[in-house]
Order: structure tokens, then sequence, then C-alpha cells
């Protein structure tokens, strides 16, 4: 269904899926191996699944990777290093300090085989979470470094042959002074934060108890919304196309009526999307899916079958982050 938002464009309902694909990088300074080494090495089951239901649903999907997962090895790792390194005030934020647990634990940490299979999929697109998954937010990190590491980011892809143009930054800290240097490197797209005060300074949102109970039961019940969005362009930084998340994928509780409620308000901001023209973009982590994997694919192959309804009878599309962009680009 087309309808034209308040600038006069016409726009097709859309679903969007970006997949955080971080390996142990995206977690080495809130877990260990002990308590999260499964859910990681799970991910070895649950991409390859996962990517079985999009091909089955024709379901587009932009994976945005931690460069260093891409890799081939730890020693390849260790010779591809940025000029500038982030000096965070808090050592442990940075990736750079656990290259013990990289070396001794490498299928927690590298992952060529997963992204050649996502190479396979059509309708799949290789975006970025930065080579090092970087922090904007964090005290200590600067423009030269982002771009020392957007640079080492840009040498892995060109192994595979890709060009990135979707960006998803690390715990949505959405940096608008860094949005320059992403244009610059010819990204295109980038997704954003909800609007309301409960999501939009990401990680470093409301961190009291009641702020983590409002988020957790917001993906239960209604409270913020659906987060429908239509698309903006950022002028001031090269038109590159703010894509904001709607909904984070919880992982599964093991409870059926936990279960249930999350998915119902996964698809009625689908539902509202399709029904208004508008986006609804679904995000969250292979590694979330690394246990109860069944459960977790079952309630995925509930969202894709529920679009696949959408598609029939609004003519929702399932687009990747630059298939958005670009189409919004052009309209």
């Amino acid at each position: 269904m087309a309808v034209k938002n308040n600038e006069g464009l016409n726009l097709v309902a859309a679903l969007v899926i970006s997949l955080d694909f971080e390996m142990f990088w995206g977690v080495t300074d809130s877990k260990t191996i002990e308590n999260y080494g499964k859910n990681i090495e799970g991910e070895w089951e649950a991409v390859p699944a996962m990517l079985a239901l999009f091909k089955q649903y024709e379901v587009h999907a932009t994976w945005a990777i931690v460069g260093m997962l891409m890799c081939k090895d730890y020693n390849q790792w260790c010779d591809l290093r940025p000029s500038h390194v982030a000096t965070y005030e808090r050592e442990s934020l940075s990736t750079y300090s656990f290259a013990a647990l990289a070396r001794d634990f490498p299928r927690l940490f590298f992952a060529r085989p997963l992204v050649e299979k996502i190479l396979e999929v059509s309708g799949q697109e290789l975006g970025s979470h930065t080579y090092s998954h970087f922090y904007v937010g964090e005290s200590g990190a600067t423009i030269e470094s982002f771009a020392a590491d957007m640079e080492c980011n840009r040498i892995i892809f060109n192994e595979y042959c890709v060009k990135s143009t979707s960006f998803v930054f690390p715990r949505n800290q959405v940096g608008e002074d860094y949005l320059s240097v992403l244009s610059t490197a010819g990204f295109t797209a980038y997704r954003g934060n909800q609007e309301h005060w409960l999501y939009r300074s990401g990680s470093s949102g409301p961190r009291s108890y009641w702020g983590r109970l409002a988020r957790f039961a917001d993906d239960y019940i209604p409270l913020t919304g659906s987060h429908v969005t239509q698309l903006q362009i950022n002028k001031n930084n090269g038109a590159i196309v703010n894509i904001p998340a709607s909904r984070f994928l919880r992982p599964s509780k093991g409870s059926v009526v936990l279960d249930q409620l999350h998915l119902a308000m996964v698809k009625s901001g689908m539902l509202e999307a399709a029904q208004t023209g508008g986006t609804f973009h679904l995000w969250w982590h292979p590694h979330n899916f690394g246990l109860r994997t069944d459960s977790n694919l079952k309630n995925l192959e509930c969202i894709l079958s529920y679009y696949r309804l959408l598609n029939q009878k609004y003519g929702m599309q399932s687009l990747t982050m630059q298939e958005l962009s670009q189409q919004y680009q052009k309209s």
C-alpha cells in the first residue's frame, strides 16, 4: 500500500530487519566465556537456520557485522589494526583488551564461514557494525579513531568484494558528529533510535531499575506505541538516511505466554506499517538465538509468516536498509 508522507512522497509499506552480528566481540565487557559462551557457540546453528527461513519466506535482511569477526583467524586479526585505537576511559570497552580470549577461543570470535553463508542467500545485505564494535558514546572515543576503525572495516569488506552502505551503531549509541565520517565513506543509511525518551539515547538511556523495567514491559504491553516510522534524510551529513529502530525482537524466555505477548506487539506494529505505508524496523542479535534456538526460530517463523500475509493483503515489502534508503532517495 503506497501512501504520501508529509513531504508528499510516495512510500511503500516496508518491513526492515537488521541483525547486529557480533559474535563475542559485542559482549566482551559484559559477559564471560563461562556465562555466555554457549550463546555465541549457538550462532553456528542459528545463523544458517535463520537464513533458511529468510529464503523460504523471501525476506530480505541487513546483517550489520562487526568487521573483526570477518577475519579468517587470530593472526589476520593481529595484522589488521587501526592506525589510531580509541582509548576508552573504561579499558574493558576496548575489544583489543581481549586478545588472549580471541586466541584461545577462535570459534567464538571469528566466523568467516557464516559470513560466506549469508552472501550465498539472495536478499541478504552485509552492513557494518564498525570494525571493533566501536562505542561512539563512550568517553575516549574520537572522530579520528572512529575514522581509522572504519578504514579497517573497509579493508576487511574488500576481501569479500562487498561495499557496505548500511550502518548500525554498537549499543545504539547514535553519534550525530560521526555521520559525516560515514557519509564520506559511502554509507547511505543508518539505524537510528526511537524518539521516545526511553530509547532515544540507546544504551546511554535510563539505566535505573525503573527505566530497565519500563523497557522490558514495553516489549510485552503497549506502553510507548508501535514506533512505526517515516524515513528521514539527514541533509547536513550527505543525505544519509535514518531508518529508526521500531522494536527489538526479544529472545524467548521459555514462556509461551510471554512469547505470545511479545509476538502480538511485533505483529501489531507490522500491521500498522502495512496499513499506513510506514516502516517497521525489527532488530536483534544472532546470539539472542544461541540458546532456546528452536523456540526462537519458531517465533521468527511466526513473524515471517505474518509478513507474507501482509504482503499479500497490503503489498508490504521486505527490504534491506540499503534497498529502502535507495527507494526513499529516488522518491
